[in-house]
């Protein structure tokens, strides 16, 4: 055998091998391997041997997964140029610039000379869908988006044999490649969430050619419902799972990172620092350990309570929810890289200048700043006054002093920037003057559409209004928080 009939005949055995051969005919370098990508391999090799037609691998993000699969069909297709593929993810540019670069690879001199028989058609021009000479090809677009015209895999004949791989006999023919479909910003939406799951019942299913034709999903675990978590749920069975932790523990009780060339451990417990519920999911593919019930699961206990001092010298701030049973205030201050829940105030059947009162007895002399629930700026039930203009008078303030927004944050759009808040920044409520805030955020649960549960004001957990104090003060405010991180 020749040389390049050597190489060409690795490729095609062996799928770790055709990668690294692959990425450095293409870029000039070595691919760096570890431990996940000799693990991803063996599981892709198993596709091929037909001994597996519908395979989840959850990787944490840039551990060059997509790497992989585009060696995945550039195997294939020298396999059987004949075979067929769906690339599918959640941004329609990255499905389209893995097809292009497939393309590119095929239609290289280095490929041709390891595969001759595989040829592009001279009218493949578009990115979305190409053809080699053979009937074979890729058509590529997002996960939310429609497939027409193009079925994955080959139509098998009845009474068929299974395909030998090392006898290149063609009976190989393609798959359809899910490269995460959903992106994180969309994770914690259950409508975005649910568009990507419909989509694969609707559409993606139905786009295979043979039922025997490979379905491969490869994504970082997002939610509990994200497709992975749909399917495992629908079909525990038919499904083959490759779960690839970055953090895990050996046999000898010591931390290993999965790709230190990435992350080392070091750098992972940093991460786990940084956003606990990213590190679970994306790095541990494991969405189970957060509370998602919780409206605010990222509050922890041990990192966001404690001893919190006031300072006379800072401005505190003011943040109300005018409920005339309770009315509740909480008082702020944000002190160099820390913001610090000072204290928080319920009075019943309380009126605006009563909790005025009682938060002036503690802080006379504290220069103020306000904010709140934008309903403050209607007129009380028993002056002409608004709520705010009554703060204003009590205090003596100036204009400027008075901080409040035009609207109330959305609270489906307020969950998920209020969790990336507590998980990013050093945020600390007082564990006793602001019980009533901390009892909110490990009560106060949420619905399907990222609402607080407010259904009974009888239900103290269902109150919530300590809670939408937090909302008003961070939302207003936090664009002062970040310059200081």
């Amino acid at each position: 055998m020749t040389k390049q009939e050597v190489i060409a005949a690795k490729c095609v055995a062996d799928t770790l091998w055709a990668t690294r051969y692959f990425f450095y005919a293409e870029n000039g370098r070595k691919f760096n391997v570890g431990e996940h990508h000799k693990r991803i391999a063996e599981k892709l090799d198993r596709v091929f041997r037909g001994e597996c037609t519908r395979l989840i691998i959850n990787c944490p993000p840039r551990y060059s997964k997509t790497e992989m699969l585009k060696a995945f069909v550039k195997k294939g297709l020298a396999i059987n140029p004949a075979s067929k593929y769906i690339m599918l993810s959640y941004s329609a540019n990255l499905a389209l610039d893995n097809s292009e670069r497939i393309k590119d690879a095929v239609a290289s001199d280095w490929y041709r000379d390891l595969f001759p028989w595989v040829q592009i058609k001279k009218d493949s021009h578009s990115k979305q869908k190409w053809y080699t000479t053979q009937g074979g090809g890729i058509y590529a677009t997002s996960s939310d988006g429609q497939v027409t015209g193009f079925g994955a895999g080959l139509v098998k004949e009845e009474g068929a044999e299974d395909f030998d791989i090392e006898s290149n006999a063609g009976a190989w023919g393609g798959a359809i490649i899910i490269d995460d479909p959903l992106k994180p910003l969309d994770a914690s939406s259950p409508v975005k969430r649910q568009k990507v799951n419909d989509q694969f019942e609707n559409t993606i299913r139905s786009r295979v050619n043979d039922r025997s034709t490979p379905i491969i999903i490869i994504m970082q675990r997002l939610h509990k419902q994200d497709l992975c978590g749909y399917l495992l749920d629908l079909e525990p069975d038919e499904w083959e799972v490759l779960s690839l932790p970055a953090l895990s523990v050996d046999e000898n009780g010591n931390e290993v990172a999965l790709y230190p060339f990435k992350h080392t451990v070091e750098e992972l417990h940093k991460i786990r620092a940084a956003n606990r519920f990213t590190f679970e999911t994306q790095y541990q593919q494991n969405p189970k350990a957060i509370n998602e019930k919780l409206w605010l699961f990222a509050f922890d206990r041990d990192k966001h309570t404690g001893h919190v001092e006031y300072d006379p010298s800072q401005p505190l701030v003011m943040s109300w929810d005018f409920n005339r049973n309770p009315m509740t205030c909480t008082l702020f201050q944000h002190i160099g890289h820390q913001v610090r829940g000072i204290e928080c105030f319920r009075i019943e059947n309380a009126t605006t200048r009563m909790v005025c009162q009682e938060i002036h007895k503690k802080y006379p002399n504290a220069f103020w700043l306000v904010t709140g629930d934008v309903a403050g700026k209607n007129s009380t039930t028993l002056s002409l006054l608004n709520n705010y203009d009554v703060v204003k008078a009590y205090f003596d303030l100036s204009r400027s002093q008075m901080q409040y927004s035009g609207t109330n944050p959305r609270l489906a759009d307020s969950r998920y920037f209020m969790n990336s808040l507590f998980e990013q920044y050093d945020i600390v409520f007082d564990k006793e003057k602001c019980k009533p805030a901390i009892f909110d955020f490990e009560n106060v649960m949420s619905d399907e559409e990222n609402k607080p549960v407010k259904t009974s004001r009888d239900n103290v957990a269902q109150q919530a209004d300590f809670l939408d104090n937090v909302r008003y003060y961070f939302h207003r405010f936090y664009k002062e928080l970040i310059p200081n991180y």
